[in-house]
């Protein structure tokens, strides 16, 4: 009786209980392994690194205006003779010497325009005029070597030794220096020479062509500049007799590289103003103080100047070279305190954008390291995903194997019970 009891109760509450359990289970199973499929997928979607905006650099303050000097600042009557600051010495460029190149291979790539402007410039310093080929004299290192010259005419016999190099010889030393070491850039350079000397009078050229070629830049392009912007001041100053103030302005313009065809731009564009037989002296004073009174600055230099160029009708024609040197000397005391100011903001604004650059790396290693983060946090979760996929998969397959066998459990019992039943109804 007591068997049959708790048989019933097993069938009637304890298996159903049970199964209503294991299902529960498998739901809940199932759920985590839902859950664990959003996460890996979640976790292989690469992270987005954070965009970092740099903040933008912040308007300089403007410049104080400058102190302007009055006519009456300067005490022209009192000043008997107003010396030029001590020149700035300048490396003297001496003629180059040639190099020495085997030559394998020409490139004859604009060789017969470098023929044409060759013989531009020899039209304006014509050879049968001018010596184009210095002195020297011939030697012959065979004994008889004179003999086999004469006979066979053959350069190999006899050796040409310059004691005094001429036009062609400079012009080759010129060439090579600035490394034209093609046909194209020996062009340029001609083209520029020429550029200067077409707008002399014919007793001018050679002398000119020679201070251009004795200050040569190791650049092709920097003497093109050069010579461009030296033409602009040779044509205000075609008149003048005296070309020797070319010698400062093509060096200047060669030891300048940041802002030497500048200021000689500036300068071909204001020596008119000045008289014309003070404007060798003007040119001479002018390059001095651009080293001496203005540290080489060009902005600062081109200010002062532009400030004073209304006074010069109002100046006689002798004393303008020595106002000018005056004007710079009151010009730079009285903005003193304004170039300290300009000076204060410069710092100013540059500390502001050094923080903004400062604050921009700090920005980009912060979203860096955010997004390394990210990265390894999406590392983690996807193995934990995983994991929870096959426990998962391993809870539901285990609980299944449970509930298939109490499902064979149950169906063995009803059928002995059936057969029970079958048996007792026989008796």
């Amino acid at each position: 009786m007591n068997t049959k009891y708790f048989e019933k109760v097993e069938n009637k509450y304890i298996f159903n209980v049970s199964l209503i359990f294991w299902h529960i289970f498998i739901a809940l199973s199932t759920l985590a392994i839902a859950a664990s499929i959003l996460v890996f997928l979640w976790s292989i979607i690469p992270a987005m690194e954070k965009n970092v905006e740099k903040q933008a650099y912040p308007e300089k303050k403007q410049y104080p205006a400058p102190v302007k000097v009055a006519l009456t600042d300067l005490k022209l009557e009192e000043v008997k003779k107003e010396e030029a600051p001590p020149p700035v010495s300048q490396k003297e460029i001496e003629t180059p010497v040639a190099k020495q190149t085997q030559q394998i291979f020409e490139d004859t790539r604009g060789k017969v325009e470098y023929e044409v402007a060759l013989k531009m410039l020899k039209t304006y310093i014509p050879p049968t005029k001018y010596s184009w080929s210095g002195n020297g004299y011939w030697s012959y290192p065979d004994p008889n070597g004179e003999r086999l010259w004469k006979y066979y005419k053959s350069e190999k016999y006899r050796q040409w030794n310059p004691t005094e190099p001429g036009t062609e010889d400079k012009l080759k030393y010129a060439l090579n220096y600035a490394n034209a070491n093609n046909y194209i850039d020996k062009k340029k350079i001609l083209d520029s020479y020429v550029a200067v000397v077409k707008v002399l009078s014919e007793a001018k050229r050679l002398k000119v062509l020679e201070i251009l070629m004795s200050n040569v830049a190791s650049s092709v392009s920097m003497n093109s500049s050069v010579c461009n912007s030296v033409a602009r001041i040779v044509k205000k100053m075609a008149t003048e007799d005296n070309v020797s103030y070319l010698e400062d302005v093509v060096r200047f313009g060669k030891n300048n590289l940041k802002d030497g065809t500048l200021t000689l731009d500036y300068l071909a564009s204001i020596i008119d103003k000045f008289d014309a037989t003070q404007r060798v002296t003007i040119i001479d004073y002018f390059i001095k103080s651009y080293y001496s009174y203005f540290n080489q600055n060009y902005a600062n230099h081109k200010e002062a100047t532009d400030l004073f160029l209304p006074m010069i009708a109002h100046i006689k024609s002798d004393q303008q070279p020595k106002a000018l040197m005056q004007y710079y000397g009151i010009y730079l005391e009285k903005n003193r305190e304004r170039d300290n100011e300009i000076a204060r903001i410069e710092i100013q604004h540059q500390q502001s954008i050094k923080e903004i650059d400062n604050q921009y790396i700090l920005d980009q290693a912060n979203a860096q390291a955010e997004y390394m983060q990210k990265q390894k946090l999406q590392e983690e979760f996807r193995k934990k995903s995983l994991m929870g996929i096959a426990g998962g998969i391993v809870l539901i397959v285990l609980i299944a194997s449970i509930l298939v066998f109490l499902s064979i459990q149950r169906s063995v019992k009803r059928i002995e019970e059936k057969l029970l039943a079958n048996e007792n109804s026989k008796l």
